[in-house]
Protein backbone atom coordinates (compact mmCIF):
# COMPACT_ATOMS: atom_id res chain seq x y z
CA UNK A 1 0.00 0.00 0.00
CA UNK A 2 1.42 2.99 -1.11
CA UNK A 3 1.79 5.66 2.49
CA UNK A 4 -0.17 8.86 2.41
CA UNK A 5 0.95 12.29 3.47
CA UNK A 6 -0.81 13.27 6.68
CA UNK A 7 -1.44 16.58 6.41
CA UNK A 8 -3.01 18.47 9.21
CA UNK A 9 -4.49 22.04 9.23
CA UNK A 10 -7.95 22.41 11.47
CA UNK A 11 -8.99 26.11 11.48
CA UNK A 12 -9.54 29.01 10.50
CA UNK A 13 -12.01 28.92 7.36
CA UNK A 14 -9.43 31.04 5.45
CA UNK A 15 -6.12 29.68 6.25
CA UNK A 16 -7.87 25.65 5.48
CA UNK A 17 -8.66 27.52 2.19
CA UNK A 18 -5.76 28.87 1.60
CA UNK A 19 -4.28 25.19 1.30
CA UNK A 20 -6.31 24.55 -1.50
CA UNK A 21 -3.62 25.75 -4.46
CA UNK A 22 -1.08 23.70 -2.54
CA UNK A 23 -2.80 20.52 -2.32
CA UNK A 24 -3.86 20.91 -5.95
CA UNK A 25 0.04 21.48 -6.90
CA UNK A 26 1.07 18.30 -4.77
CA UNK A 27 -1.66 16.47 -6.60
CA UNK A 28 -0.31 17.32 -10.14
CA UNK A 29 2.80 16.83 -9.19
CA UNK A 30 2.96 13.93 -7.09
CA UNK A 31 -0.02 11.95 -8.44
CA UNK A 32 1.14 8.72 -7.32
CA UNK A 33 1.47 9.56 -3.67
CA UNK A 34 -2.15 10.31 -1.61
CA UNK A 35 -2.71 13.00 0.97
CA UNK A 36 -4.73 12.51 4.08
CA UNK A 37 -5.96 16.00 5.32
CA UNK A 38 -7.06 16.49 9.01
CA UNK A 39 -9.26 19.47 8.81
CA UNK A 40 -12.93 20.71 10.43
CA UNK A 41 -15.59 18.06 8.48
CA UNK A 42 -17.20 21.64 6.89
CA UNK A 43 -13.60 22.46 5.38
CA UNK A 44 -13.57 18.99 3.12
CA UNK A 45 -15.39 21.08 0.31
CA UNK A 46 -12.40 23.25 -0.38
CA UNK A 47 -10.50 19.75 -1.92
CA UNK A 48 -13.58 17.97 -3.08
CA UNK A 49 -12.12 18.33 -6.66
CA UNK A 50 -8.33 16.99 -5.73
CA UNK A 51 -7.86 13.24 -6.81
CA UNK A 52 -5.86 11.22 -3.92
CA UNK A 53 -6.93 13.55 -1.52
CA UNK A 54 -9.20 11.80 1.69
CA UNK A 55 -10.68 14.55 4.13
CA UNK A 56 -11.27 13.01 7.49
CA UNK A 57 -13.10 15.49 9.53
CA UNK A 58 -12.06 16.26 13.20
CA UNK A 59 -14.27 16.62 16.04
CA UNK A 60 -13.19 19.02 18.81
CA UNK A 61 -15.78 19.50 20.44
CA UNK A 62 -17.11 15.67 20.76
CA UNK A 63 -15.30 12.56 19.75
CA UNK A 64 -11.78 14.32 19.55
CA UNK A 65 -12.39 16.61 22.40
CA UNK A 66 -9.31 16.74 25.00
CA UNK A 67 -5.97 14.04 25.20
CA UNK A 68 -8.59 11.16 25.16
CA UNK A 69 -9.90 12.43 21.72
CA UNK A 70 -6.93 13.01 20.31
CA UNK A 71 -5.70 9.63 21.15
CA UNK A 72 -8.65 8.36 19.71
CA UNK A 73 -7.82 10.40 16.28
CA UNK A 74 -4.40 9.15 16.21
CA UNK A 75 -6.21 5.43 16.38
CA UNK A 76 -8.96 6.38 13.30
CA UNK A 77 -5.54 7.50 11.74
CA UNK A 78 -3.57 4.55 11.92
CA UNK A 79 -6.58 2.41 10.52
CA UNK A 80 -7.27 4.26 7.51
CA UNK A 81 -4.03 4.88 6.12
CA UNK A 82 0.05 4.45 6.65
CA UNK A 83 1.71 7.52 6.70
CA UNK A 84 4.92 8.24 5.08
CA UNK A 85 5.25 11.69 7.25
CA UNK A 86 2.90 14.23 9.01
CA UNK A 87 3.10 18.09 7.70
CA UNK A 88 1.68 19.95 10.46
CA UNK A 89 0.58 23.64 8.87
CA UNK A 90 -1.28 24.44 12.21
CA UNK A 91 1.41 24.47 14.50
CA UNK A 92 -1.11 23.97 18.11
CA UNK A 93 -0.80 21.92 20.63
CA UNK A 94 -3.17 19.49 19.17
CA UNK A 95 -0.86 18.98 16.49
CA UNK A 96 1.47 18.40 19.30
CA UNK A 97 0.19 16.06 20.78
CA UNK A 98 -0.89 14.13 17.25
CA UNK A 99 2.91 14.64 15.86
CA UNK A 100 4.25 12.72 19.36
CA UNK A 101 1.58 10.04 19.06
CA UNK A 102 2.78 9.22 15.22
CA UNK A 103 6.47 9.27 16.34
CA UNK A 104 6.16 6.71 19.05
CA UNK A 105 5.40 4.44 15.98
CA UNK A 106 8.17 5.72 13.64
CA UNK A 107 6.51 8.41 11.77
CA UNK A 108 8.81 11.57 11.62
CA UNK A 109 7.13 15.25 11.39
CA UNK A 110 7.90 18.76 9.44
CA UNK A 111 6.17 21.94 10.61
CA UNK A 112 5.32 25.08 9.77
CA UNK A 113 7.78 28.11 10.73
CA UNK A 114 4.81 30.99 11.11
CA UNK A 115 7.40 33.38 11.81
CA UNK A 116 5.81 34.53 14.82
CA UNK A 117 8.91 36.70 15.80
CA UNK A 118 9.19 38.92 11.91
CA UNK A 119 5.10 39.22 12.92
CA UNK A 120 5.94 40.43 16.57
CA UNK A 121 8.32 43.10 15.39
CA UNK A 122 6.00 44.25 12.49
CA UNK A 123 3.32 44.89 14.79
CA UNK A 124 4.45 45.82 17.76
CA UNK A 125 4.22 49.73 19.00
CA UNK A 126 7.59 50.70 19.05
CA UNK A 127 10.59 50.66 16.51
CA UNK A 128 8.49 48.39 13.75
CA UNK A 129 10.23 46.58 11.51
CA UNK A 130 8.12 47.11 8.44
CA UNK A 131 8.51 44.14 5.37
CA UNK A 132 6.94 41.90 3.13
CA UNK A 133 6.50 38.54 5.24
CA UNK A 134 5.85 35.21 3.21
CA UNK A 135 2.35 34.91 2.43
CA UNK A 136 0.62 32.02 4.15
CA UNK A 137 0.34 29.63 0.88
CA UNK A 138 4.03 30.54 0.84
CA UNK A 139 4.96 29.29 4.24
CA UNK A 140 3.13 26.17 3.31
CA UNK A 141 5.14 25.50 0.46
CA UNK A 142 8.17 25.48 2.37
CA UNK A 143 6.74 23.02 4.99
CA UNK A 144 6.01 20.48 2.12
CA UNK A 145 9.76 21.76 1.20
CA UNK A 146 10.82 20.30 4.20
CA UNK A 147 9.00 16.70 3.94
CA UNK A 148 10.74 16.91 0.27
CA UNK A 149 8.54 18.09 -2.19
CA UNK A 150 9.06 21.18 -4.16
CA UNK A 151 5.91 22.56 -5.34
CA UNK A 152 4.61 25.60 -7.27
CA UNK A 153 1.03 27.03 -6.24
CA UNK A 154 -1.12 28.68 -9.10
CA UNK A 155 -1.56 32.40 -8.93
CA UNK A 156 -4.17 33.18 -9.68
CA UNK A 157 -6.04 29.96 -8.21
CA UNK A 158 -9.82 28.93 -8.83
CA UNK A 159 -11.70 26.25 -6.82
CA UNK A 160 -12.50 23.55 -9.34
CA UNK A 161 -16.30 23.53 -9.48
CA UNK A 162 -18.84 22.32 -6.92
CA UNK A 163 -20.72 20.34 -10.00
CA UNK A 164 -23.10 18.96 -6.67
CA UNK A 165 -24.57 22.45 -5.68
CA UNK A 166 -25.28 23.58 -8.83
CA UNK A 167 -29.26 22.74 -8.89
CA UNK A 168 -29.28 24.39 -5.47
CA UNK A 169 -27.57 27.77 -6.66
CA UNK A 170 -30.04 27.65 -9.83
CA UNK A 171 -33.15 27.04 -7.55
CA UNK A 172 -32.33 29.81 -5.37
CA UNK A 173 -31.01 32.61 -7.79
CA UNK A 174 -34.60 31.69 -10.05
CA UNK A 175 -36.45 32.81 -7.31
CA UNK A 176 -34.73 35.84 -6.92
CA UNK A 177 -35.04 39.28 -8.94
CA UNK A 178 -31.95 39.58 -10.89
CA UNK A 179 -32.02 42.47 -13.67
CA UNK A 180 -30.44 40.96 -16.97
CA UNK A 181 -27.04 42.66 -18.01
CA UNK A 182 -25.81 44.12 -14.90
CA UNK A 183 -22.59 43.10 -12.71
CA UNK A 184 -22.78 41.22 -9.92
CA UNK A 185 -21.26 42.68 -6.57
CA UNK A 186 -20.51 41.00 -3.47
CA UNK A 187 -20.60 42.31 -0.14
CA UNK A 188 -18.85 40.80 3.03
CA UNK A 189 -18.75 43.49 5.64
CA UNK A 190 -17.83 41.19 8.23
CA UNK A 191 -14.95 40.17 9.91
CA UNK A 192 -13.48 38.21 13.32
CA UNK A 193 -12.63 41.32 14.92
CA UNK A 194 -13.97 45.19 15.24
CA UNK A 195 -10.37 46.31 14.43
CA UNK A 196 -10.76 44.34 10.96
CA UNK A 197 -14.02 46.06 10.40
CA UNK A 198 -14.69 49.10 7.55
CA UNK A 199 -17.91 50.49 9.87
CA UNK A 200 -20.97 49.15 8.90
CA UNK A 201 -22.77 52.26 9.21
CA UNK A 202 -21.33 53.40 5.63
CA UNK A 203 -22.02 50.72 3.75
CA UNK A 204 -25.92 52.48 3.27
CA UNK A 205 -24.25 55.33 2.30
CA UNK A 206 -21.50 53.04 0.05
CA UNK A 207 -24.41 51.07 -1.61
CA UNK A 208 -26.97 54.17 -2.44
CA UNK A 209 -23.62 55.69 -4.34
CA UNK A 210 -22.76 52.86 -5.92
CA UNK A 211 -26.63 51.93 -7.56
CA UNK A 212 -26.42 55.94 -8.36
CA UNK A 213 -23.31 55.43 -10.67
CA UNK A 214 -24.68 52.15 -12.13
CA UNK A 215 -27.21 49.11 -11.88
CA UNK A 216 -26.39 46.35 -9.78
CA UNK A 217 -27.25 43.02 -8.03
CA UNK A 218 -25.59 43.10 -4.95
CA UNK A 219 -25.25 39.87 -3.26
CA UNK A 220 -24.61 39.97 0.84
CA UNK A 221 -22.74 37.86 2.74
CA UNK A 222 -22.08 37.08 6.18
CA UNK A 223 -22.94 34.27 8.66
CA UNK A 224 -24.44 33.98 12.39
CA UNK A 225 -27.75 35.80 13.35
CA UNK A 226 -26.25 38.43 14.12
CA UNK A 227 -24.87 39.28 10.88
CA UNK A 228 -27.77 37.94 8.97
CA UNK A 229 -29.89 40.50 11.23
CA UNK A 230 -27.55 43.71 10.08
CA UNK A 231 -27.48 42.59 6.12
CA UNK A 232 -31.39 42.28 6.38
CA UNK A 233 -31.22 46.30 7.23
CA UNK A 234 -29.52 46.75 3.96
CA UNK A 235 -31.51 44.28 2.22
CA UNK A 236 -34.72 45.81 2.89
CA UNK A 237 -33.66 49.55 2.01
CA UNK A 238 -31.84 48.11 -1.54
CA UNK A 239 -34.28 46.21 -4.32
CA UNK A 240 -30.95 45.77 -5.69
CA UNK A 241 -29.76 43.64 -3.02
CA UNK A 242 -30.33 40.04 -1.76
CA UNK A 243 -29.43 38.04 1.40
CA UNK A 244 -27.08 35.07 0.60
CA UNK A 245 -26.26 34.22 4.13
CA UNK A 246 -27.73 32.32 5.73
CA UNK A 247 -29.57 30.59 2.28
CA UNK A 248 -27.08 28.44 0.77
CA UNK A 249 -24.64 25.51 1.50
CA UNK A 250 -20.80 26.45 1.60
CA UNK A 251 -20.46 24.38 -2.06
CA UNK A 252 -22.61 26.71 -3.47
CA UNK A 253 -22.11 30.10 -1.85
CA UNK A 254 -18.20 29.14 -3.48
CA UNK A 255 -20.21 28.24 -7.11
CA UNK A 256 -21.92 31.68 -6.73
CA UNK A 257 -18.61 33.37 -6.08
CA UNK A 258 -17.35 32.55 -9.07
CA UNK A 259 -20.27 33.90 -10.91
CA UNK A 260 -19.75 37.55 -9.14
CA UNK A 261 -17.98 40.43 -11.28
CA UNK A 262 -16.24 41.93 -8.01
CA UNK A 263 -16.32 41.47 -4.09
CA UNK A 264 -16.36 43.99 -1.65
CA UNK A 265 -14.64 42.51 1.92
CA UNK A 266 -12.39 43.09 4.76
CA UNK A 267 -9.34 41.14 5.72
CA UNK A 268 -11.59 37.87 6.34
CA UNK A 269 -12.36 34.37 5.55
CA UNK A 270 -14.43 35.32 2.67
CA UNK A 271 -11.80 37.71 1.14
CA UNK A 272 -9.97 34.40 0.79
CA UNK A 273 -12.93 32.56 -0.73
CA UNK A 274 -13.57 35.28 -3.18
CA UNK A 275 -9.69 35.55 -4.37
CA UNK A 276 -9.76 31.24 -4.74
CA UNK A 277 -12.84 31.94 -6.88
CA UNK A 278 -11.05 33.91 -9.17
CA UNK A 279 -13.04 37.04 -7.82
CA UNK A 280 -11.34 40.34 -8.08
CA UNK A 281 -11.61 41.60 -4.37
CA UNK A 282 -11.97 45.03 -2.51
CA UNK A 283 -10.46 44.20 0.53
CA UNK A 284 -10.26 47.09 3.42
CA UNK A 285 -7.86 46.68 6.10
CA UNK A 286 -7.57 48.33 9.25
CA UNK A 287 -5.32 47.43 12.29
CA UNK A 288 -3.52 44.27 10.03
CA UNK A 289 -1.74 44.70 7.26
CA UNK A 290 -0.99 42.53 4.11
CA UNK A 291 2.57 42.73 5.14
CA UNK A 292 2.17 39.66 7.76
CA UNK A 293 1.12 37.40 4.91
CA UNK A 294 -2.48 37.43 4.84
CA UNK A 295 -3.04 38.84 1.78
CA UNK A 296 -5.55 37.91 -1.30
CA UNK A 297 -3.92 35.04 -2.71
CA UNK A 298 -3.04 35.87 -6.54
CA UNK A 299 -4.21 39.77 -6.74
CA UNK A 300 -2.15 42.65 -6.88
CA UNK A 301 -2.30 45.90 -5.17
CA UNK A 302 -5.52 46.73 -6.89
CA UNK A 303 -6.83 44.53 -4.29
CA UNK A 304 -6.10 46.28 -0.94
CA UNK A 305 -7.35 49.79 0.12
CA UNK A 306 -5.84 50.85 3.36
CA UNK A 307 -4.67 54.02 4.94
CA UNK A 308 -0.36 53.68 4.43
CA UNK A 309 1.13 53.14 6.92
CA UNK A 310 3.23 55.87 6.62
CA UNK A 311 0.33 58.21 7.11
CA UNK A 312 -0.96 55.93 10.37
CA UNK A 313 2.91 54.75 11.95
CA UNK A 314 0.62 52.67 14.68
CA UNK A 315 -0.19 50.32 11.60
CA UNK A 316 -0.31 47.13 11.89
CA UNK A 317 -0.66 46.57 15.94
CA UNK A 318 -1.70 42.93 15.12
CA UNK A 319 -1.18 40.15 13.40
CA UNK A 320 -5.23 39.00 13.34
CA UNK A 321 -6.96 42.34 14.26
CA UNK A 322 -7.70 41.03 18.13
CA UNK A 323 -6.41 43.71 19.99
CA UNK A 324 -7.26 47.12 21.34
CA UNK A 325 -6.59 50.36 18.83
CA UNK A 326 -3.89 52.01 20.65
CA UNK A 327 -5.00 55.29 19.37
CA UNK A 328 -8.69 54.59 20.66
CA UNK A 329 -9.98 56.11 17.66
CA UNK A 330 -9.89 53.08 14.94
CA UNK A 331 -8.44 56.04 12.55
CA UNK A 332 -7.32 52.96 9.94
CA UNK A 333 -10.65 52.36 9.19
CA UNK A 334 -12.47 55.33 9.75
CA UNK A 335 -10.08 57.56 7.93
CA UNK A 336 -11.46 55.72 4.64
CA UNK A 337 -14.20 57.38 3.22
CA UNK A 338 -17.71 55.98 1.21
CA UNK A 339 -16.37 58.14 -1.84
CA UNK A 340 -13.08 56.09 -2.12
CA UNK A 341 -14.28 52.87 -1.51
CA UNK A 342 -17.44 53.90 -4.01
CA UNK A 343 -14.17 55.06 -6.61
CA UNK A 344 -12.28 51.55 -5.99
CA UNK A 345 -15.05 49.40 -6.67
CA UNK A 346 -16.23 51.32 -9.81
CA UNK A 347 -12.81 50.92 -10.76
CA UNK A 348 -12.64 47.06 -9.90
CA UNK A 349 -16.00 46.79 -11.61
CA UNK A 350 -14.66 48.22 -15.17
CA UNK A 351 -11.66 45.93 -15.41
CA UNK A 352 -12.03 43.11 -17.93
Amino acid sequence: MKKSILLLRFSAMGDVALLAPVVQAFTQRYPETPITLVTRSRFGVFFEGFPTVTVVGADFTGRHKGFAGLVRLFRELQRKSAYAIVVDVHQNLRTVVLKSLFRLVGVRSVTIDKGRSEKKALTRKENKIRRQLPHTVDRYVQTFEKAGFSLQPPRPFQFPAFYSAEEELQHFLDIQSIPSNVPWLGIAPFAQHRQKMWPFERFEPLLEELVRRQPLAIFLFGGGASEIAQLETLRQQFPQAILVAGQLSLSAELLLLRRLKGMVCMDSGNMHLGALSGVPVLSIWGATHPDAGFGPWGQDEEAILQISADVLTCRPCSVFGNKPCWRGDLACLYDISVENVAERVEQMLARD
